[in-house]
């Protein structure tokens, strides 16, 4: 049974949320709770497939990254024999960090541990220990020993990990209608990375999900308010809810020229419109923004109740000439770089729900637009806290009911 932090007292519901379905609203207590967080942090991101990288982040042999997932460190390894592996990023030895870059490239396929020198190579076969005879009593041989491996599965590029052994194959756990959104503008043409920054969110990681998974927020960009809101045809744009709580926002064509930033028609992904956009948001932090010629990935790891680390990628076609690469990060940049118009503006903005739910100043927050899945209908929202009451157990409306769904 959840029990609520004795820190926040509730405020009394009233006012709108007073007569709404329970799915049609959230108490504000499931961002703030720390006890609401450690559970989110088993039940979701340790027991579901969670992006990390991209596999041109770790094209070249003994290239690696370091990624958190559910607090713990792990290694996204290209072995010397090209295979891509995840390992906890952990001695078998006592546990000291093996690697301590964000990303880099083992020199001769070889990971050692700095305390005890303790070796591995980019299988996580144990190859030296030093002194090796004072462990002959104890019977531990380098033979025996490995680093804990953690399942990884590739998809049209994406990398995913998943702490838990007995979680569903990647692809029955995105399905066959993400596959198949997927396929068109990723599995066509090899693509890579050409940007990557991150940003630390003063808020829940839950609001920046929502802020990527509702178009009534579009109100909030001036760019989205001119060329894509102010479109009657815009309009006419649906969403699309899939298993497991993973979303699609169907393709519609933006009006760029409305703020003199140039069509997008030459130079195109895969699959793409000239002036066109598709968002695929994955369950439970992932949004995949394809913008004509460039695709942005957003991604989240949630530190604390209310600190998130954001990672952002832009990604274009390998291979691009110069000049190509060079639009295509102009282009990737007007909306989405660090310096474009709406990171900002979308960290503004949760930052600001984040201040009054953690001083337990806003009681609740209403998700009820009915549009029949049109563009600014709540049905996204309540789709991800279903999905997210399924797999806590938690009641999204009351912080107190406890178990939800008989979780």
């Amino acid at each position: 049974m959840h029990e609520p932090v004795d820190a926040v007292t509730p405020m009394p519901s009233g006012g709108i949320a007073r007569d709404l379905p329970p799915s049609h609203y959230l108490d504000n207590r499931i961002y703030a709770d720390p006890s609401v967080f450690a559970r989110e942090r088993e039940r979701i991101f340790a027991a579901t497939w969670k992006f990390v990288c991209h596999e041109s982040e770790v094209a070249a042999p003994g290239a690696y990254r370091l990624v958190a997932v559910a607090g713990r460190e792990l290694i996204v390894l290209r072995g010397a024999d090209g295979g891509l592996r995840c390992f906890v990023n952990a001695c078998a030895h006592r546990g000291a960090r093996l690697l301590r870059r964000p990303a880099g490239r083992l020199a001769d396929d070889a990971i050692t541990c700095f305390y005890h020198l303790w070796s591995y190579d980019s299988h996580g076969r144990c190859t030296a220990i030093p002194e090796a005879g004072g462990y002959a009593a104890a019977g531990i041989a380098a033979a025996d020993v490995a680093l804990q491996p953690v399942r990884l599965e590739a998809l049209f590029g994406l990398v995913f990990v998943s702490l838990d052994r007995e979680a569903e194959p990647l692809a029955e756990f995105l399905g066959p209608e993400i596959v198949g959104e997927l396929r068109g503008p990723l599995g066509t043409a090899p693509l890579e990375v050409f940007h990557f920054h991150r940003a630390e969110l003063a808020a829940n990681w839950k609001l920046f999900v929502e802020t990527n998974a509702e178009g009534y927020h579009e109100l909030l960009h001036l760019l989205n308010r001119t060329t894509a809101v102010g479109l009657k045809e815009y309009r006419k744009r649906r969403w699309h809810l899939h298993r497991n709580g993973h979303l699609v926002f169907e393709h519609a064509v933006i009006g760029y020229e409305r703020l003199r930033l140039g069509r997008r028609d030459e130079n195109l992904l895969p699959g793409m419109a000239a002036d066109g956009h598709l968002v695929v948001d994955l369950f439970p932090d992932v949004m995949l923004n394809f913008r004509s010629t460039v695709l942005r990935i957003d991604s989240l790891t949630p530190i604390a109740p209310g600190r998130t680390l954001l990672e952002c990628r832009g990604l274009g076609l390998h291979g691009d000439g110069e000049d190509v690469r060079r639009r295509r990060i102009a282009q990737h940049n007007q909306v989405w770089g660090p310096m474009g118009r709406n990171l900002p503006e979308d960290i503004w903005a949760v930052e600001s729900q984040w201040r009054n739910m953690e001083a337990g100043a806003s009681a609740r927050s209403v998700i009820a637009r009915e549009e029949d899945l049109g563009s600014m209908d709540d049905a996204t929202l309540r789709a991800f806290y279903d999905q997210w009451q399924r797999r806590t157990g938690l009641a999204a409306h009351d912080a107190d009911a406890g178990a939800a769904h008989g979780g």
